[in-house]
């Protein structure tokens, strides 16, 4: 990449040298010109890539001359005032930099600039990528010759993100002559370096800078084995990227990095079973946090299947304890549940799958104590079931009721009307009045008898409020419905 450089001073041009040599990879060549009069000869004479150029020397006529030429511009200016400013935006500049320039802004700025590979390039590009592919997936034979080049393999923590990953990294001017081949859920990269410090220097750079882009980390395996095939080299950094289980992300592997993996009995023992029981009742997260975090200990690493098949048993003994005590009920709880259940099988990451399991278990824990602390019987129905069986008695009230329930008069007048939507009074009343419906139709029983049935002392009474539910005496009532009935049968 050919970069022009205009700066009235030549230690500021080698200072920015220095730096960009030594983050980009690829190659870098930097023409330096302190002469404002030099620069559109210098322009014709190297035909840049970049220009970074100081606005103070933009005269009228080499503003005229770089307005007509397609190249990305950066501006640099000692004077940060509106003169300037309007003089970057009249050359469509993509940055404007005050004096003394930041070089990691810079790098930045670089970093968003297209890359311009040529026709042919691209084509070769495309013939090779077509190659390697078919390399990979026919599994050709013989050995993929690593000389002067490094093979590794990119994962990044969300595989939707991987097309954007690929077309990221050809982009990036780090690597010099990267070939990318964008698989399912990683990308395979081939570069021409052969230095593992400075390959591991360069990959730590583009995790970083992947970081910033995209908010989210990668893990990279770079084969360091001996010649083989192309799909055994791929195999094997794959291999090596499912260290993420134990390790997460932003990490660089070496593909002879290997785990211990040991086998783990993944169904609870009596005496786990037990432990979680007893925790569980007795809201003790410690013990659980102790319990799980066993599995993330650095010092093993049990097989990853084993692991969630064994936190799917614990979620067994968790399910007894959500019935016992009826939260399954609860529909947040359940959706929760069957979150973890699917975040367990699913997540790439037992150290989230673990922080996970921990805060179910504090929201089941908390659960199960407001159950505690919130009254264990709902007044309201309990006020129903006693006008249900009592309401026949003409003594049973309002004040009755909540002597019953060893409660005050007000607070189960004002749960009740909350909960019914009518006063407690007036429920027993229109329970009354339905029993006594009934027993008009289906007995021959005297008025007087069915009211005394009901809890009306007062015939008169109970005539009147019969009459306010069903615009009839109760004795027009059952001739009514004795009338339509006898109609219906003929």
């Amino acid at each position: 990449m050919k970069i022009l450089i205009v700066e009235r001073d030549f230690e500021e041009i080698a200072g920015i040298e220095w730096y960009l040599k030594n983050y980009f990879m690829r190659e870098i060549k930097v023409i330096g010109v302190i002469d404002g009069s030099r620069i559109i000869e210098a322009f014709e004479e190297t035909q840049p890539e970049l220009l970074l150029i100081e606005m103070e020397l933009v005269s009228p006529s080499i503003e005229q001359f770089l307005q007509k030429q397609a190249i990305p511009v950066i501006g640099i200016t000692a004077e940060p005032i509106f003169q300037q400013a309007m003089k970057a935006i009249r050359l469509k500049a993509i940055d404007l930099f005050v004096k003394p320039i930041p070089l990691e802004q810079l790098k930045s700025a670089l970093l968003k600039i297209p890359s311009t590979k040529s026709a042919a390039t691209s084509s070769s590009t495309i013939s090779v990528e077509t190659q390697l592919y078919s390399d990979l997936y026919l599994n050709k034979p013989g050995n993929f010759s690593l000389e002067g080049k490094s093979f590794f393999l990119i994962e990044c923590a969300d595989y939707e993100h991987n097309f954007m990953l690929y077309e990221w990294l050809i982009e990036l001017p780090i690597f010099q002559n990267l070939i990318a081949l964008p698989l399912q859920n990683r990308v395979i990269c081939i570069v021409d370096i052969d230095d593992s410090t400075n390959l591991f220097r360069q990959l730590r750079i583009m995790s970083q800078e992947w970081e910033k882009f995209s908010g989210e980390s990668l893990n990279i395996a770079v084969y360091d084995g001996k010649e083989t095939t192309l799909l055994t080299m791929y195999q094997a950094c794959k291999k090596t990227l499912a260290q993420r289980f134990y390790k997460g992300y932003s990490h660089i592997f070496k593909s002879s990095q290997t785990l211990h993996v040991t086998r783990l009995d993944p169904l609870l023992t009596p005496e786990e079973q037990q432990l979680w029981i007893t925790s569980l009742e007795n809201g003790d997260l410690k013990a659980i946090k102790t319990f799980l975090y066993t599995l993330t200990k650095g010092s093993t690493y049990y097989h990853q299947d084993d692991v969630r098949i064994h936190l799917t048993s614990i979620l067994a003994q968790i399910r007894r304890f959500m019935m016992k005590y009826h939260l399954q009920q609860q529909a947040k709880m359940e959706q929760q549940y069957r979150a973890l259940f699917h975040f367990i099988l699913e997540h790439p990451i037992l150290y989230s799958i673990v922080q996970e399991f921990i805060l179910f278990t504090q929201r089941l824990i908390d659960a199960r104590k407001n159950l505690q602390q919130q009254q264990i019987a709902d007044y309201t129905e309990l006020a129903v079931e006693i006008i249900e069986l009592d309401y026949t008695n003409a003594e049973l009230t309002l004040q009755h009721a909540a002597n019953e329930l060893n409660i005050s008069t007000n607070y189960l007048s004002n749960v009740f009307s909350k909960k019914r939507g009518i006063p407690f009074k007036k429920y027993l009343q229109q329970y009354r009045v339905q029993q006594a419906e009934k027993l008009l139709i289906e007995t021959s029983l005297g008025i007087g008898s069915i009211a005394e049935m009901v809890g009306f002392t007062d015939g008169n009474y109970f005539t009147k409020v019969f009459r306010e539910y069903y615009q009839l005496t109760p004795y027009r009532y059952r001739l009514q419905v004795r009338k339509t009935a006898g109609s219906a049968k003929n």
